[in-house]
């Protein structure tokens, strides 16, 4: 009797084994990973758009946020101020100052009577004065005083550089009437001008430079001082200055258009480079928005859905509560950071322990279910932050439907339960999130079964979909969602998403297939096309074993079938588990076509280990032409270790005949293994077995069919081959049947007709 021993013994050698902590470091590893891609030490932020809180929201700390109403303000400040954008022509003006000297030749070649006639002269007087005031005598006499000022053609060249030096800046603002934008489309005290096609030489000019009413007084200060600088050639030239300036003060002319889409451009220009205004909350305050759009709104309160604005309003306080965290209050977080995924990562081994330990004891798949983990989290932490439809449901799915094609359903739905709860509780996202993405990945993962088209892989996420909106609703109302358009939108978004995972794993289907060297029913059927270069070799270079494989086919799909086995992968590997014999097809019964049997010529080792190679062979021919693992598997565990027993019996004849005191080692005529590993290779045992045995019989009855069934399964039973696979007595009992049936199938009873007799020809 084993002796117990004590729980700290076992404890201690479970901690001595480096297996166990290389295991240990990884999920460690992959928890720091976590860590830092999501903020372990930090409170999470849990608020989406749509979410409506369960209770009005208050500041936590002191932090500063955009105050939308004063920056509004400040906008239409900038606005006001803007300079508005005015092109300036100015031709006119220098048409205006030749016309002015034309006018003034006239005055020097014709007398007074003629100038009045035509009223030339009254241009030159004073427009504002009295019609009764006016006095023809006093008229003429200016009129004389002017032209003796101007006679000379010196004089009149003086004037002219005189009006072009006073008209210097009035040609470079222009002139215009009025302003011809309103008050707020920018300033109405300061204007930007451009010459007519050079928008690059721009200059301010003051209103009150430009406006007729006020340039033109200025004008004539100008008009006074230039004339007086020529007041060597021009005898009184304040006169002739007033005089000019009489003429030319009501025929000033706007030369200034608004440009408006320049206007426009400057004025967004400014509205862009102000700064947003900052409001500062304390502890306590209301989360109470000023953002001029929503004036009715009075804060974040319970019950009512969030929007984008209030979200960004939220992860605004929230950052300032992550920046203002204390080193303890950052340890005790990291610390059940950790615990956290200590918790999943053992609820895993456990799972693996007891049901799965060859993805516990393999490195390298328990490092790819880790990876995939990890993947599959940070990819849902990003989406989830990044984009305001539930985007997690996506990256969840995939991963259970990815878990359930290339391993198993049952751990599917178990890690992708854990990766749900690990995702919600690290970024506080509460139970329904749970709950609704817990429904959306079991069940894909629940109807993973039998993958034979990729519409299956839509229908998934079809069908799951329909699951997870019901879900979605029920879940959210009963924990406090209000029932309207926020809430709908969410369940449709779960479920959208749940449907898109479905689309996206049809896509990714082949490159899991080739990643994890799984074989869905999709490749399978693939591989079971007549076609296939090594089923075309079988058939024309061993026909026999061809017939034999297609019968094997047919009744190890059927038993797999009836024990809930892959049926399927049973059919494609026995189609491919007697290939090696391609190498030596004339030494196996089935194809030397009742010919001369070669092994007569050889010794029964030399026989047996041509028969056992066939094992061997097969298997390199798999590995040659790409075929699947779990197809070489089968190839290699279809004999198991059974004995060659044809070969072992007559080699220890031929011993007792010649009594020549050799010891006949079993082992010796023994395949190499290994023993069956899955239920599908223990099927393979007894299919491959009872077809060859069925056709020594010489009348297969059925009662002949059940014993031969029966004896060869109660042989291996009791040879150990079924030691290594997860089969039942139960199991092989229900394979029994459905062999038995199989078989009287085949050899079935057939009515004897009488032969026909020949027709007598008449002559």
């Amino acid at each position: 009797m084993p002796v117990r021993r004590a729980p700290v013994e076992q404890v201690t050698d479970f901690l001595s084994d480096p297996n166990v902590w290389n295991r240990i470091g990884l999920c460690a590893l992959i928890t720091c990973i976590l860590w830092v891609v999501m903020f372990g030490w930090a409170p999470p932020f849990s608020y989406r758009v749509r979410e409506a809180p369960a209770r009005d929201i208050y500041a936590r700390v002191q932090f500063e946020y955009n105050d939308y109403e004063t920056t509004e303000a400040n906008v239409r400040r900038a606005r006001a101020n803007a300079l508005n954008i005015y092109v300036n022509d100015p031709q006119p003006l220098e048409q205006l100052r030749l016309a002015l000297i034309d006018s003034v030749f006239e005055i020097k070649q014709k007398s007074f009577e003629d100038i009045q006639a035509a009223g030339a002269w009254k241009k030159f007087e004073d427009s504002e004065a009295d019609e009764e005031e006016y006095d023809p005598e006093v008229a003429k006499e200016n009129f004389q005083k002017f032209r003796a000022a101007l006679e000379k053609d010196e004089k009149l060249a003086a004037l002219q550089r005189a009006l072009s030096a006073a008209f210097i800046e009035v040609d470079k603002h222009g002139l215009l009437a009025n302003l011809t934008h309103e008050i707020g489309q920018g300033s109405m005290t300061e204007i930007e001008v451009y010459p007519k096609g050079d928008p690059s030489a721009k200059r301010r000019a003051l209103v009150s430079q430009v406006r007729i009413a006020e340039a033109s007084a200025t004008l004539h200060n100008r008009l006074i001082e230039e004339i007086l600088k020529e007041a060597a050639v021009i005898n009184e030239g304040t006169m002739v200055a007033d005089r000019i300036y009489n003429w030319i003060k009501p025929q000033l002319m706007v030369t200034l258009v608004r440009d408006d889409a320049a206007s426009k451009k400057a004025s967004n220009q400014v509205a862009r480079e102000v700064e947003i205004a900052k409001r500062v909350y304390e502890p306590g305050d209301l989360m109470e928005q000023f953002n001029g759009r929503d004036l009715d709104r009075q804060g974040i309160l319970a019950n009512v859905p969030l929007t984008a604005e209030d979200v960004d309003f939220l992860r605004a306080e929230h950052e300032a509560l992550v920046n203002s965290g204390k080193w303890y209050d950052r340890t005790i977080r990291s610390i059940c950071f950790f615990g956290l995924f200590a918790a999943v990562f053992a609820m895993l081994c456990q799972y693996l322990y007891y049901k799965d330990n060859y993805l516990l004891t393999d490195i390298r798949h328990f490092a790819l279910l880790l990876g995939l983990m990890l993947i599959t989290l940070v990819t849902a932490w990003i989406v989830s932050m990044k984009v305001e439809w539930r985007a997690e449901v996506v990256p969840i799915v995939i991963f259970a439907v990815t878990i359930a094609i290339a391993y198993h359903i049952e751990l599917a739905m178990l890690i992708s339960t854990l990766v749900a709860l690990a995702f919600t509780v690290a970024h506080g996202f509460g139970f329904g999130e749970f709950v609704i993405l817990t429904t959306a990945a079991t069940s894909s993962a629940i109807m993973c079964r039998q993958i034979r088209s990729r519409t299956k892989l839509v229908n998934i996420g079809l069908i799951s979909a329909a699951f997870v909106f019901p879900t979605a609703v029920g879940v959210l109302y009963l924990l406090g969602q209000p029932l309207g358009l926020p809430l709908l939108t969410d369940a449709v978004w779960f479920a959208g998403g749940t449907f898109l995972a479905g689309l996206l794993i049809s896509a990714l289907l082949p490159y899991l297939e080739r990643w994890f060297d799984i074989q869905t029913d999709i490749s399978l059927l693939e591989l079971s096309d007549a076609n296939h270069p090594l089923l075309k070799e079988l058939v024309q270079r061993a026909p026999g074993t061809y017939n034999h494989s297609i019968n094997v086919a047919s009744i190890s799909e059927a038993a797999a079938d009836s024990i809930g086995a892959n049926g399927l992968l049973c059919r494609v590997g026995a189609y491919f588990h007697d290939i090696g014999k391609l190498r030596k097809p004339d030494y196996f019964i089935e194809n030397q076509g009742g010919g001369t049997n070669k092994h007569d010529d050889l010794v029964p080792t030399m026989s047996t280990l041509v028969i056992i190679a066939h094992v061997k062979d097969g298997a390199e021919i798999a590995s040659k032409y790409n075929l699947p693992k779990r197809i070489i598997d089968l190839i290699e565990q279809h004999h198991g270790t059974t004995l060659v027993e044809y070969f072992y019996k007559r080699a220890t004849k031929i011993s007792e005949e010649e009594n020549d005191g050799t010891q006949i080692d079993q082992a010796d005529y023994r395949y190499p293994g290994p023993k069956p590993q899955t239920a599908e290779a223990a099927v393979m045992m007894l299919a491959d077995t009872v077809e060859s045995a069925s056709r020594a019989l010489r009348e297969p009855t059925p009662a002949r069919l059940e014993n031969l069934v029966t004896e060869i399964a109660r042989k291996k039973f009791e040879d150990g081959q079924f030691d290594e696979c997860p089969i039942t007595v139960q199991q092989l009992q229900t394979i029994q049947m459905s062999l038995v049936k199989s078989l009287n199938a085949v050899y079935h009873a057939r009515v004897k007709y009488p032969e026909q007799k020949p027709a007598k020809v008449k002559s």
